[in-house]
């Protein structure tokens, strides 16, 4: 292979091969007007941030925020990204730089994380939301709930010491968890979060979403998850939903109970009953699906972040990841559909 000097145009041809070979990342660059996202991203700027100390400008919040999703598009850590980015020109063209310009570094990425905060990260979650509505996407057919564990690792000694013991140096407590909890599902021990979500039926989006330690009961999250404006529409759940309180709020909101009959004691399911969350059932796996989907991208990845604040944010991006691949594949099916049409 024989080697020429850089030409004026040869990232130009570069970024048209990539194009043509299909990078997704122009797709998500072509759907997503990410300025929507500007308002709330700008509100961050000067918080923690004395002007009178001078120092380097920050970097473009709206880049940053594209950076976050990109760590999770492909599930990588700080370290990872930062090398990524100086290393892939689909990453580069994503953010809108070139090599004349500086990349933020590992540092940089991690403590715009730590400002964006989970209350902001919610409303990110909520304005891509209203942007999948907009693309003709609403939820439709009712909405599922459930929650899917997620991991971290696993913390050994306690967080905080025992009377008697020493205390931990500061290293050691930055890698404690303390609002991590353990939880047992299927006879198998797991230690960390989880993620409740609210996805529609129809298109498989998460719509809502709260984030727990491990051993919070899923029920006690439905409260805020619910979407108590889908009057008429049906709420699929597990039998983890089943309560006279369930009960209660879908009759109050009119929403069809469709949460599944749960076997007690001494009260075995009938077969009426079985018969009827064998119906459900087919509905309601399809919020396995979007667990599945987030599975598949993630590589059984645990999760690096400490506490339910940082968690909460990580999560939230995940989630926001999610919809973002989902929105993809929503706009191709629609495109082929008319094009066959």
């Amino acid at each position: 292979m024989t080697s020429r000097p850089l030409g004026l145009f040869d990232q130009e041809i570069r970024e048209r091969k990539l194009q043509a070979l299909g990078d997704p990342l122009v797709t998500l660059n072509t759907m997503v007007p990410w300025a929507i996202f500007r308002e709330t991203l700008e509100s961050m700027r000067n918080e923690g941030r004395d002007p009178r100390k001078g120092g380097r400008p920050p970097h473009d919040a709206v880049r940053m925020f594209k950076v976050l999703v990109l760590r999770e598009l492909y599930a990588l850590s700080d370290e990872q990204v930062e090398y990524q980015i100086a290393d892939r020109l689909s990453f580069q063209r994503f953010l809108g730089i070139d090599l004349t310009q500086d990349a933020p570094d590992y540092t940089a990425i991690w403590r715009f994380r730590e400002r964006l905060g989970a209350e902001r990260m919610k409303t990110l979650f909520e304005e891509l939301g209203a942007l999948i509505d907009l693309a003709g996407f609403e939820a439709r057919k009712g909405q599922m709930l459930d929650a899917s564990l997620v991991q971290k690792p696993k913390t050994r000694q306690p967080a905080e010491p025992k009377d008697g013991e020493p205390e931990l140096t500061r290293q050691q407590a930055a890698h404690r968890d303390g609002e991590a909890r353990w939880t047992e599902k299927n006879g198998r021990a797991y230690f960390g979060y989880k993620n409740h979500i609210n996805a529609d039926v129809e298109h498989g989006f998460i719509r809502d979403y709260a984030v727990t330690a491990a051993a919070t009961h899923d029920s006690q999250v439905l409260p805020d998850l619910l979407d108590i404006t889908q009057r008429g529409q049906p709420l699929y759940a597990d039998s983890a939903y089943r309560s006279a309180a369930t009960a209660r709020r879908c009759k109050e909101h009119r929403l069809t109970h469709r949460v599944m009959h749960k076997a007690q004691r001494n009260r075995p399911l009938t077969a009426a009953q079985k018969r009827t969350n064998h119906r459900w059932a087919k509905t309601r796996a399809r919020v396995e699906h979007v667990f599945a989907r987030i599975d598949l991208f993630r590589k059984g990845r645990l999760l690096r972040c400490t506490g339910l604040a940082r968690t909460t944010v990580v999560i939230g991006l995940i989630n926001f990841a999610h919809n973002l691949r989902r929105l993809a594949t929503m706009v191709r099916l629609q495109q082929q559909a008319h094009a066959s049409g």
